[in-house]
């Protein structure tokens, strides 16, 4: 608002000075008015800004209490981040292992022990992600957000518990269907295809927080 006013201001002094020009009958006369009208404008600009001291975006108090929210929420989020990778390296585990079996590198006695082992670890690691929660410490915007995030976190970690528990049930000695390795190998595979969450999608959340955390550079 304020550059539009003074674009208008600009223009009409151009046009004052326009007519000034033509019906000056001294042009030096002209020139020295030139001079020190703008002069004067400069001084009364200088004079503006000092009275009026551009203030910082946030005070010191705010900028060490966003500072501190900060600090809570990486902390949180660098476990937060050991419990994604041990998630995504469990999926790779049972990938692999089906795929092993499908390529009848391993039998159907060692799928299953190596699925069974995998099933303890992805149910022990879905119960201490659906135990946490954000930090109490947090702004309610941030921690709301945290709560989506582990929602959808524990959501994940229980779908993924669910497919391989599926798969070692369906792997079971005792209860196949048949002694036929690619039958198996199908029959496992649909398991995988049917039951596999779509993803874990947080980043919306996670990169909401971190915008509402920075700190304004001029600060």
């Amino acid at each position: 608002m304020e550059a539009i006013i003074i674009a208008l201001l600009a223009l009409i002094a151009i046009l004052l000075l326009a007519l000034l020009y033509r019906h000056l009958p001294n042009r030096r006369i002209f020139w020295y008015f030139c001079c020190t009208l703008a002069l004067t404008g400069c001084i009364a600009y200088a004079f503006v800004n000092s009275s009026h001291p551009a203030e910082p975006a946030i005070s010191k108090e705010e900028k060490y209490a966003m500072q501190e929210q900060q600090h809570i929420f990486m902390t949180w989020y660098a476990d937060y981040q050991k419990d994604i990778d041990q998630l995504d390296h469990n999926w790779q585990l049972y990938h692999a292992i089906l795929e092993n079996f499908k390529e009848d590198s391993i039998s159907i006695q060692t799928a299953y022990v190596r699925l069974k082992q995998l099933e303890d670890e992805s149910r022990q690691l879905r119960d201490r992600i659906m135990q946490k929660s954000p930090p109490l410490a947090l702004n309610d915007i941030c921690y709301d957000l945290l709560i989506e995030v582990m929602q959808k976190t524990s959501e994940y970690a229980e779908a993924q518990y669910r497919t391989i528990a599926l798969t070692r049930a369906a792997a079971d000695p005792i209860h196949l269907r048949s002694d036929d390795q690619e039958e198996q190998s199908r029959s496992l595979q649909g398991i995988m295809i049917k039951e596999s969450p779509a993803g874990l999608f947080t980043a919306r959340e996670i990169s909401a927080i971190r915008d509402y955390l920075t700190i304004p550079e001029d600060s």
